[in-house]
């Protein structure tokens, strides 16, 4: 006896028997784990298109045999990983993760294609209702000749006006190529609508532009970039298009209008299911009040 307790006092010896008791602790409790409560994966056909279409749809071919056996390991692994991780409690206030499953809900709420399958009806009276959506406003074509100011100087007004007699004394074709000073804007404009030549050419010269008489050659009118001689040479009012104009147009709007629709009602069908109550927390005497409660 005296020897054991002598070995017992030894602190390697107590060393290794408090490693033994923790292996010997350890084992057991996973024993119970591993013995006969496995849990199942199944990868069954529904899962196998999904992984193939994805595949297919990403680098536009189908996948290998192989390339098939990874993308089923890799959903293998993900979906132990994920088991696991609940397990642990790593998705609890996990931002990331609640997102992710909102999405997944959302998609799930999602319409199918016959909530999406309006009769003609239904799209010329959606047509009719959002006709200022659909409105084509006035639309020109021209042709312009550029002077540069940078390039002129002080003589750029000057010889814009001695160009303009020129234009409208000339007879036949003119070739506005050969004319004014070299730039990237466009010479000959085809119809297009008032927003597309702001964007191009600035309000002022815009302005202008759909105040002048079409057939005759104008200006100089100034834009952004300079000096500019125009000539209209097609000009179309603004209307209200006829719906065989604008189907594909007023289909997609008129789906994206359903669709979001739809999910709001789904949505807040889940949410009656629930009470939800806000606690708002103290105010603070530091807080500053909205100035609509202040003004109360």
């Amino acid at each position: 006896m005296k020897i054991v307790r002598r070995i017992l006092a030894e602190p390697l010896a107590q060393f290794l028997l408090i490693g033994i008791a923790v292996f010997g602790l350890y084992s057991f409790v996973n024993s119970g784990e591993t013995g006969g409560d496995r849990q199942t994966i199944e990868v069954g056909p529904g899962r196998i298109a999904q992984l193939y279409e994805s595949f297919s749809r990403t680098w536009q071919r189908p996948p290998t045999r192989d390339e098939m056996q990874g993308l089923i390991d890799a959903y293998v692994k993900e979906e132990i990983f994920y088991r696991e991780g609940r397990k642990l409690g790593l998705d609890q206030d996990d931002t990331v993760f609640r997102r992710r499953l909102q999405q997944k809900m959302e998609f799930l709420i999602e319409p199918n294609a016959s909530d999406l399958s309006p009769s003609e009806e239904e799209l010329a009276k959606y047509l009719e209702d959002n006709r200022e959506k659909f409105r084509r406003s006035e639309r020109i074509a021209f042709r312009q000749i550029f002077l540069n100011p940078q390039k002129r100087g002080g003589e750029a007004e000057a010889d814009a006006n001695a160009l303009l007699d020129a234009l409208r004394s000339a007879e036949g074709e003119i070739d506005v190529g050969r004319l004014g000073d070299p730039t990237l804007l466009p010479q000959t404009v085809p119809l297009v609508s008032v927003e597309q030549i702001e964007n191009t050419f600035g309000k002022e010269f815009t302005g202008e532009l759909f105040k002048a008489d079409a057939g005759q050659w104008t200006g100089p009118w100034r834009s952004t970039y300079g000096l500019h001689l125009v000539h209209i040479d097609d000009r179309e009012a603004a209307r209200d298009p006829a719906i065989d104009e604008i189907r594909d147009a007023v289909l997609r709007e008129w789906e994206a209008e359903k669709r979001r629709r739809i999910a709001e009602e789904r949505y807040l069908d889940l949410k009656e299911r629930y009470e939800v109550k806000v606690t708002w927390p103290a105010p603070r005497e530091d807080d500053v009040p909205p100035k609509s409660a202040a003004a109360r």
